[in-house]
């Protein structure tokens, strides 16, 4: 197993590797949010945890940072690192096939190799592949402590998920579903109170340890006990206008309209020129904002956008999203104007002059199509084979996702559960074709 882990960590490497040798320009770097946090690990540097900005949790800067202080402050030497980390996480998804299945180690490892939502992702200076390779990691310790139920195991379970929010906080709420999931499956396997009283502790302590000064930098700082104040402009900035459209009611500049204007009579209404200065209090004000304006479209139109949203994320090409491809002439997808889904890819693809580009799509999302229908066939045939605990675990964790995402349509949010659905596909893989090739030789 060693050997074969060496060499599919090489493989994945070299892969990575040709990707950004042949398609990835320096200037790529310096866009969007990359060059924030660029600028959040050059202030960790000089400031420290308690001067980095509110908007983002310190884990990624932290990682950044160390870099220039260990090696230099060219940005290659980042991109390298990652898709060393990277090439890790291939390695853990095809031993996590391993400790499931007892088999699929190759058909795993090279699904991981050759995902090109991690490739891609992992040339970019983004959250994304260092959540991965932690959330990676609390993945297999999260299966291995559910066949063994061992305490180490449910203590690296609990560290990784704990590092991981620590990069990207969108896993904050998981940290509190996760809790609630393993005590109260503990208590339905019977165990003693002295044994699942062990166990809260030991998850409350590591997380507290963990996130505990951040919280407390918050508090100190801003009298808020949240981890980041970026909620608030997430819902109004991106979530709401979202639902809008994907619901059907308008399209997504409308829905940006609605916002703009929902805010400013709130603002009136409470006797208010601005919006807080403090950051959380302005994030909360966002916040219930948002909320009022989602109850006034109502829980259909709500799960009408979540549905649509979150079957957009799971079918789109990852190939999407990469540079040379994002470089060619197209339309933007979301200034793009529709009424729904339907509408606004009918206009996207007949406002899209370039042909080439929409083959590239075109091949990506029928590979997307096979890539979930193998996922289903997969989540079928284990919830006939496997213990309940872990399929429902891992459907859990596919539908936090999901969920927090909702109607924000991009590839890069399914990130976090491609390790995930690359075990259904391997155990699909392995069941139905794996095994009536190998019955056929004989």
């Amino acid at each position: 197993m060693i050997r074969n882990s060496i060499i599919l960590f090489f493989v994945s490497l070299l892969v990575r590797l040709c990707y950004i040798l042949f398609f990835v320009e320096y200037e790529y770097f310096l866009i969007e949010d990359q060059a924030v946090y660029i600028k959040l690990a050059q202030q960790f540097i000089e400031v420290g945890v308690a001067g980095l900005d509110s908007e983002r949790v310190p884990g990624y800067p932290l990682f950044l940072s160390a870099i220039y202080t260990l090696f230099s402050e060219s940005l290659w030497d980042i991109v390298i690192i990652q898709i060393l980390l990277d090439s890790i996480t291939c390695v853990v998804v095809a031993l996590m096939a391993v400790s499931l299945f007892e088999k699929g180690f190759w058909v795993a490892g090279v699904l991981a190799a050759v995902n090109l939502n991690m490739v891609i992702l992992s040339a970019s200076i983004l959250t994304d592949t260092l959540f991965l390779f932690l959330f990676a990691l609390f993945l297999f310790s999260l299966i291995k402590y559910l066949q063994k139920n061992s305490t180490m195991w449910f203590f690296l379970l609990v560290l990784f998920i704990s590092m991981a929010v620590l990069v990207r906080a969108s896993g904050y709420y998981l940290l509190y579903i996760l809790f609630i999931w393993l005590i109260g499956l503990r208590s339905f396997k019977k165990d003693s109170i002295f044994k699942i009283a062990k166990l809260g502790s030991i998850y409350i302590l590591v997380v507290a340890t963990l996130l505990g000064s951040t919280i407390q930098k918050n508090y100190q700082k801003y009298g808020s006990v949240a981890l980041a104040s970026d909620t608030g402009t997430h819902v109004v900035g991106w979530l709401i206008p979202s639902t809008y459209q994907y619901s059907g009611q308008g399209s997504y500049q409308e829905g940006q309209s609605l916002v703009k204007k929902k805010l400013k009579l709130a603002l009136q209404s409470d006797n208010l020129i601005e919006l807080p200065q403090n950051p959380f209090e302005s994030s909360s004000y966002k916040s219930k904002v948002g909320k009022e304006i989602l109850f006034e479209f109502g829980f259909f139109n709500i799960l009408k956008a979540w549905t649509v949203g979150s079957t957009i994320n799971l079918l789109a090409p990852s190939i999407a999203y990469a540079p040379v491809v994002r470089s060619m002439k197209h339309p933007s997808f979301y200034e793009t104007k529709g009424d729904g889904a339907i509408d606004k890819l009918f206009n996207y693809m007949k406002n899209n002059d370039g042909l080439f580009y929409l083959l590239i799509l075109s091949v990506g999302t029928v590979i997307s199509i096979v890539f979930i229908l193998l996922t289903l066939i997969g989540i079928f045939k284990m919830s006939l084979d496997f213990s309940p605990a872990i399929v429902t675990t891992l459907l859990l964790l596919i539908g936090y996702f999901l969920a927090i995402t909702g109607p924000i349509v991009g590839t890069k949010y399914r990130l976090p559960i491609e390790p995930i659905l690359i075990l259904f596909v391997t155990y699909a893989i392995n069941k139905y074709f794996l095994n009536k090739i190998n019955k056929k030789s004989f």
